[in-house]
Order: structure tokens, then sequence, then C-alpha cells
């Protein structure tokens, strides 16, 4: 059985529930279908509350041949850095 590789990629946090969150990611069926994680795992990749999480962008590797949110195999979580923390005087 092969595995294809995975690419990193951008993630977009949807909507953020106690258990489950759900992402957009915009290389994987253009983000129209939303993938869910453990928000567990994006609290800490990001040290962001799940109350604040909507809107979050972060850099995931993802298997983007993947026809489920499942074998997306999600991992490698890293905050995408804000744009406005490069002009903070």
């Amino acid at each position: 059985m092969s595995r294809t590789r995975r690419f990193e990629t951008r993630a977009i946090v949807i909507r953020a529930g106690h258990i489950t969150t759900l992402l957009s990611i915009p290389d994987w069926y253009g983000g129209q279908i939303l993938a869910t994680v453990d928000t567990w795992i994006i609290e800490s990749a990001t040290g962001i509350p799940c109350h604040r999480l909507p809107d979050t962008q972060m850099w995931v590797m993802a298997d983007l041949t993947a026809r489920t949110s499942e074998d997306l195999r999600l991992g490698g979580w890293r905050l995408c850095r804000s744009p406005d923390a490069s002009h903070a005087a």
C-alpha cells in the first residue's frame, strides 16, 4: 500500500466547540468541505482557547488527495503569523 505525500497548507478555523473544531482548507476542495479536528489539538498548537479560535489561521501538513476529512492525516500544526505583528512598534 503506497502512502501519498503530505504538503504544508493553510487551515482556517470556521467554528470551534469544546470537543470538535471545523476547519476550511482552501487547497482541499477549494475550502468548501470542512475538515474536523479535536479542539484540544488546535488549542495546544496555538495556545488560544476555543472561544477565540474562529478565524484563526494555521499551517498544517495534509494529504490533499484525501477524499474525506478523516483521510487528510492532519499534523504538524503551526500558527500563521499575524500580519500586524510585523508592524508592531
